[in-house]
């Protein structure tokens, strides 16, 4: 009886980690601020750009699984909760699409497969530090990834609970974290080698387009915070 437990569990947990990638997977190939600080990052860490991105965004992810194993699910799907995150992260993402544009003209890319001049700058730990940052601040900018863990990330948590107990919600967080990584590594990757083929104009007006983009998002998370506020009136 003890073994087709564990048999059980053991499927529980290879399922949790299966459904957790594809699921995360979906998402992290759509566009979006991550994915412009990511491909701003990768022209002078290459696709170390990657990893480090996924670094920020995974520690509050992992914030957020925790949290939700407590109960916290409810906090965070509360309307004001989520107009708050809205409001105030969509000015942060306001300041930093802003600079990504400003910074565009400047950004190089060498040949020798997406350094910059100061590649051993680029790559100190104060380089990797920075990737990680925007990693974390883009995620909890958006109202919306607040609301998707409140939700449909929390029923997951709460099915790995109830099926496998700790090693379920080990696996989901893992196959979370593995497919954002996969995603973003090879998305570096092709920027920090495809970019260098492209001239610098080019680059630059690439640049300045994902910073525009990031503005527009930060504008609808903004008017999405003030609708979740006057729903919470």
């Amino acid at each position: 009886m003890a073994k087709k437990r564990r048999g059980s569990v053991a499927v529980w947990v290879v399922g949790q980690f299966a459904s957790a990638f594809l699921l995360a997977l979906t998402g992290a190939i759509m566009p979006g601020p991550m994915m412009t600080v990511t491909a701003q990052h990768s022209a002078s860490l290459g696709w170390l750009a990657g990893p480090a991105v996924v670094a920020g965004h995974a520690l509050l992810e992992a914030a957020a699984v925790f949290a939700i194993a407590l109960g916290a699910a409810r906090f965070l799907t509360a309307p004001t909760f989520a107009g708050v995150i809205g409001l105030v992260g969509g000015i942060v993402l306001v300041y930093m699409g802003i600079g990504v544009v400003r910074t565009a003209g400047t950004t190089r890319l060498s040949a020798n497969g997406g350094s910059s001049p100061h590649a051993q700058t680029d790559r100190s730990r104060r380089a990797l530090l920075s990737a990680g940052v925007a990693g974390t601040v883009t995620s909890i900018s958006n109202p919306y990834w607040v609301v998707w863990w409140g939700t449909v990330g929390a029923g997951h948590v709460a099915l790995a609970l109830r099926t496998a107990g700790a090693a379920g919600v080990a696996a989901f967080f893992a196959g979370h974290f593995s497919a954002d990584l996969a995603c973003y590594v090879v998305l570096a990757a092709l920027i920090a080698t495809g970019g260098r083929k492209l001239p610098q104009a080019a680059l630059a007006m690439t640049l300045r387009v994902l910073g525009v983009f990031m503005v527009a998002m930060a504008g609808y998370f903004i008017y999405s915070g003030v609708g979740f506020l006057i729903g919470a009136l």
